[in-house]
């Protein structure tokens, strides 16, 4: 997350998501927050705002309360403080991901996500919003441009009692296309000890994948019920394949062309 994106349509379809998701649980919000950047093109993706007639009927009093807030600075103690996310509780320390010498960045890292751990005891649900999503192969957490990601290893390290987390994926070029992306991810998380309960794909303005992992019947069918209000604009996935064995993730070009349904 980063103060620069709040109000967009990304904040319109996480929020509208978890306020489906969470109606009767205890919600925890780990912000991922990231240091602000200079603008750019996705300041743009405000312009949902001005088409209520296309956008105000997913969630009328959001899109409501989001068309104040983009008025305001933009800070996600403006979405905190208006009460979108009912008895949620927040995480929102910024990741430390320009600490010197920068071989210091991991052990960093680790403390702040221990406070953030502290913060979200007792949640049963938990949403995890970096910028660009889970790590992809290869990246180092010594890395400047790794706080705008989650490691697996950490998504485990928050997954206190088994509870359900969803964490948010922008999706990316990956080879193979946006399902095959899913579909790799989904393995990533199989091998690092994680169940996945589904995915939850929104494509206004920029793919995103939301993974359910832990989700029991209930935050299935509330995931299920929520593509279908959003009717093309939004898709549920849920397949045996993300169960597959670590030896697949492996192997990604050699996985099953069969496509997530």
């Amino acid at each position: 997350m980063n103060n620069r994106f709040v109000g967009d349509i990304g904040d319109y379809v996480k929020l509208a998501i978890l306020r489906r998701l969470a109606s009767d649980r205890r919600l925890g919000v780990a912000w991922w927050l990231t240091d602000d950047e200079a603008p750019s093109a996705h300041l743009g993706h405000r312009e949902y705002l001005e088409r209520p007639q296309q956008w105000r009927h997913f969630d009328p009093e959001l899109f409501e309360a989001l068309v104040v807030i983009s008025r305001c600075k933009r800070d996600i103690c403006a979405l905190e403080n208006a009460g979108l996310l009912p008895n949620a509780v927040f995480a929102g320390d910024k990741i430390p991901c320009n600490t010197q010498p920068f071989k210091d960045r991991p052990a960093a890292r680790e403390r702040w996500l221990s406070r953030v751990t502290k913060v979200l005891e007792g949640c049963d649900l938990v949403f995890l919003d970096p910028d660009n999503g889970i790590a992809p192969e290869g990246l180092r957490p010594t890395r400047r441009r790794a706080g705008k990601s989650v490691f697996v290893q950490e998504i485990s390290a928050l997954t206190e009692n088994q509870r359900a987390i969803v964490v948010y994926h922008h999706q990316s070029r990956r080879q193979g296309g946006h399902l095959n992306e899913i579909r790799y991810l989904a393995q990533l998380l199989v091998a690092g000890g994680l169940r996945v309960s589904g995915v939850l794909r929104a494509k206004p303005w920029s793919p995103r994948a939301f993974f359910i992992l832990n989700g029991d019947e209930q935050l299935c069918e509330r995931a299920n019920e929520t593509a279908r209000a959003w009717g093309n604009l939004m898709s549920w996935h849920v397949e045996d394949e993300f169960q597959t064995k670590a030896c697949d993730v492996e192997r990604p070009k050699s996985a099953s062309a069969k496509a997530v349904p």
